[in-house]
């Protein structure tokens, strides 16, 4: 199927999703919005109508980036216009939760990402906001500081190349840490990771914020639970799907939605025959691992747990 083939947005890597399904978003408020797909290869990397060239991809992203950085979802303050106590770090106290959420709904596409981090009445034993499964900063890392840094450093040719692959790990701007090659662990390695000065790729690391407003956060019982995420906050999941056909962005949305296999679930249910007539090829997941101390989280390679086994020429 012809397309505009995105070879470094690669499907198993949560970063790679992520960033995929933030052109989507970076097209949201234009009259013509990109499909997208996943190609059938033994890695799968995102495809998307040939009418959007890379160039145009980067350029539109370009300026979503500039209006994002600058908006309330990542600027929280108050009605004074005075700062919001640990607001960079997410940790709102309850009473500024409500605040924070009407003035990023307030905004345009960016206003989602406020519902994708937080959860009114979702609060933690100090009585302040618990972030998304997919926050996965902590310590000194202040949430919403690194993404203004990504949002407003990344360059055009960060963006392409991020597009293109392969990636290059050559910035210096921080990382939300969705990238799997960020599980960097110690027993695997001559000398301790954590000295090592981490470089990134900010394009792909500044789609994949935009990617995740499309994963709104709900306040559960005890956490904050976040679409697409399962288990508990020290041990948990998150799944995606990967899909042949061409989805517009509505239906990709739907798909995040329902596309998902919850823990323990037996697979001889009527969910996984909705797969193949959703034109699902498989359902992925990767580990969220948590440090014992600090509690900063990386991403575990992932895993196919569901596969469409019909023959792979009905795909085509």
């Amino acid at each position: 199927m012809n397309g505009t083939h995105l070879n470094g947005l690669e499907g198993t890597n949560p970063l790679g999703f992520l960033a995929a399904l933030g052109i989507q978003v970076a097209f949201a408020s234009k009259p013509e919005q990109p499909s997208l797909w996943w190609s059938d290869d033994i890695t799968p990397h995102a495809i998307i109508d040939n009418d959007f060239s890379i160039e145009r991809i980067s350029e539109q992203a370009l300026k979503i980036f500039a209006e994002w950085k600058d908006s309330p979802a990542l600027n929280p303050k108050r009605i004074d216009d005075s700062t919001m106590d640990k607001g960079d770090e997410l940790k709102f106290a309850s009473s500024d939760i409500r605040l924070y959420l009407k003035r990023g709904c307030q905004c345009s596409s960016s206003g989602a990402l406020a519902s994708a981090l937080v959860a009114e009445g979702s609060i933690d034993r100090k009585g302040e906001a618990k972030p998304s499964d997919l926050y996965f900063t902590a310590g000194q890392q202040k949430f919403l500081d690194m993404a203004r840094q990504i949002l407003g450093g990344v360059s055009q040719e960060e963006v392409l190349t991020g597009l293109r692959g392969p990636w290059s790990y050559k910035s210096q701007l921080p990382s939300l840490m969705w990238d799997i090659s960020d599980d960097r662990v110690y027993a695997l390695t001559a000398d301790d990771p954590a000295k090592d000065k981490k470089l990134t790729n900010p394009g792909p690391e500044a789609l994949a914020i935009l990617g995740l407003s499309l994963y709104p956060v709900f306040a559960g019982r005890g956490r904050t639970l976040t679409q697409g995420c399962s288990g508990s906050w020290k041990n948990g999941y998150y799944s995606w799907p990967l899909w042949y056909k061409p989805a517009r962005p509505h239906s990709v949305k739907s798909l995040l939605t329902h596309a998902s296999v919850p823990d323990q679930q037996p697979m001889n249910t009527d969910r996984y025959h909705w797969f193949c007539s959703w034109s699902i090829s498989k359902i992925l997941r990767s580990e969220i691992r948590r440090s014992s101390q600090g509690g900063y989280g990386t991403f575990a390679p992932s895993d196919v747990i569901w596969q469409d086994q019909r023959n792979t020429t009905l795909k085509k």
